[in-house]
């Protein structure tokens, strides 16, 4: 019995090479090219389809993982940021419109086959985000009072009074990795507890083993962002590599796919969609 257990083990390993940082990566390569700027990529749960937005989160499109079959389907304001896939064919997105010069936004589920759409929650003006995302407890609270999460969250309390931006769970749910302006990136526990700073970055994304992931480390000259590298962080030891070194890109939004085998991200130079293929 133990032999058939230690032969078992061993025919997962390969699978598990994933679990760790990549030891290699390709060049990045232009994957989506359009005549108008396109940011922030989502993959879709298989890896087959990547949703991207336009510039302000004006849209959005979806393509193939190869880049190829461009199309909109969505043309609302404000669809793009931060919308999720509910399952390979259909995302959900927060679109907003003005209502007597107030903000009013709802909830839509986009079927990307069709391009239509079907709203879920009528427009509201104090608009919870969690309640697209389906979140709890402490990652509820960044999503939904980013200026008061500092305050709200005991872990936080040392940085109280600044706001927390892009907070992002790990895929076992157990982290939430998120910036806090003007200090960084930092990771935490799913309760709030267990607060570790990451350094100057931006923008995370994990990697499938939830103990290493992406970030970018941008640089400004106070108008226009000047250069950026893409890092992967071992949230574990606390070690980074850079995976962009040399490159002319300039990455600002990343997204690593359900496999961890590739990166997209937009690049600010040309507002195009690049990837890279990380190799474990």
């Amino acid at each position: 019995m133990k032999r058939k257990l230690i032969i078992a083990a061993a025919l997962l390993l390969p699978s598990l090479g994933v679990l760790a940082q990549p030891t290699s990566w390709s060049e990045p390569q232009l994957l989506i090219k359009a005549e108008h700027g396109l940011m922030a990529p989502v993959w879709s749960p298989d890896g087959s389809v990547l949703a991207v937005t336009g510039d302000n989160y004006i849209g959005i499109w979806v393509a193939r993982a190869d880049g190829s079959n461009l199309k909109q389907v969505s043309n609302e304001p404000g669809a793009g940021y931060m919308m999720r896939w509910n399952n390979n064919r259909e995302i959900t997105c927060t679109p907003y419109s003005l209502e007597n010069g107030r903000r009013m936004t709802r909830i839509e589920q986009v079927d990307i086959a069709t391009g239509t759409s079907r709203q879920v929650a009528s427009a509201v003006r104090n608009f919870k985000r969690s309640t697209a995302m389906g979140a709890s407890s402490v990652y509820r609270l960044m999503l939904d009072e980013p200026q008061n999460a500092t305050s709200l969250i005991a872990g936080l309390s040392d940085y109280a009074g600044k706001w927390v931006i892009n907070p992002t769970l790990s895929p076992d749910g157990k982290k939430i990795a998120f910036q806090i302006v003007t200090k960084g990136l930092f990771v935490c526990n799913a309760d709030g507890s267990g607060l570790q700073e990451l350094g100057k970055g931006s923008h995370a994304s994990w990697l499938p083993d939830s103990r290493n992931l992406l970030m970018t480390s941008i640089v400004d000259d106070g108008h226009r962002f000047t250069s950026s590298d893409i890092y992967c962080v071992n949230i574990d030891k606390g070690s980074s590599v850079n995976i962009t070194p040399g490159s002319d890109v300039i990455p600002v939004t990343i997204a690593v796919s359900p496999d961890g085998k590739r990166v997209a991200f937009d690049n600010d130079t040309d507002g195009a969609i690049y990837i890279i293929n990380l190799n474990y």
